[in-house]
């Protein structure tokens, strides 16, 4: 089942007076490539500036790296940064063609390894971590079947790329835990689903549905904004199981979240909030325009 949601249109006004809000606290904070992702959103902006500004975290190799992903200090590439860099490039319309994917395709296919996964580098490790990377354990459905997920849906993952990461979903997949799992447990659930098909993905859809509606009735997300990178990064299958009422609600969460000072707050480290704000901003114009 398919659905639709969009803000009612007394909601819209509210959304782009958000977004004017959301726009000059991150430019304020010195994040162009934020302020381009909220252009691109709501003003017409160009999608080649977004790209122009996200090529300053992109390195020779082609991956991602240069404090994209805040809680990791080493500048050398890594998966989590690749994750970040391939969901911006989705969210612009009429993408042009660029070297930016190009070089990320190469990257994703020097740097995968065997096992189905995207490791962190030596030089990644010498950096400093945030604790829960620190202790990542690879291989991982998390970040493999983001990274095989958002390839797919740009054109620049390969079959034997795709091979290797079915593989490993075979091996450590559960629709339990797509049905129970906390919030990273679940995201490579949705982000799967959004870019790749499957025998078997039906069972999954059905369970990361429950998952999401669970932990919304229960509570457990951290914000709104957690709530719709799962519910939008999933794609028209997921967002379309979720009941009507709850993306109301959750939509009317994710404006009243905004702070006084225009930007939105984040569970994390403080540096997350331009980001975290852009998202923000580009989520509304979404929901804005339907999902």
């Amino acid at each position: 089942m398919t659905s639709t949601f969009s803000l009612p249109s007394d909601r819209r006004k509210d959304a782009e007076l958000a977004a004017t809000r959301g726009r000059a606290f991150v430019q304020k904070a010195g994040f162009p490539l934020g302020t381009a992702m909220i252009d691109h959103a709501w003003s017409g902006g160009p999608a080649q500036a977004v790209m122009d500004e996200l090529a300053e975290y992109q390195n020779d190799d082609g991956g991602f790296g240069r404090g994209l992903e805040v809680d990791i200090e080493s500048p050398a590439s890594n998966p989590f940064a690749a994750r970040l860099a391939m969901m911006m490039l989705l969210g612009l319309g009429d993408r042009p063609l660029s070297s930016l994917e190009a070089n990320l395709h190469r990257w994703l296919i020097d740097n995968q390894h065997d096992d189905g996964d995207w490791h962190f580098s030596e030089e990644t490790g010498e950096g400093q971590l945030a604790p829960w990377f620190a202790g990542w354990t690879f291989p991982s459905l998390n970040p493999a079947c983001c990274l095989a997920g958002y390839a797919n849906r740009l054109g620049i993952a390969t079959p034997s790329m795709l091979d290797r990461v079915a593989q490993l979903f075979d091996e450590k997949s559960s629709a339990e835990e797509a049905r129970s799992g906390e919030f990273y447990a679940l995201l490579p659930y949705v982000e799967y689903i959004a870019g790749v098909d499957w025998p078997g993905r039906a069972v999954f859809v059905e369970a990361v549905v429950d998952g999401i509606t669970a932990a919304e009735r229960d509570g457990t997300y951290a914000d709104a904004g957690h709530f719709w990178e799962h519910v939008v990064g999933g794609g028209p299958d997921i967002a379309g199981g979720i009941p009507a009422d709850v993306l109301s609600k959750r939509a009317d969460a994710l404006l009243s979240e905004q702070l006084p000072d225009g930007g939105w707050p984040t569970p994390y480290n403080d540096a997350w909030r331009p980001l975290l704000t852009a998202q923000a901003c580009v989520t509304l114009a979404r929901l804005r325009d339907g999902i």
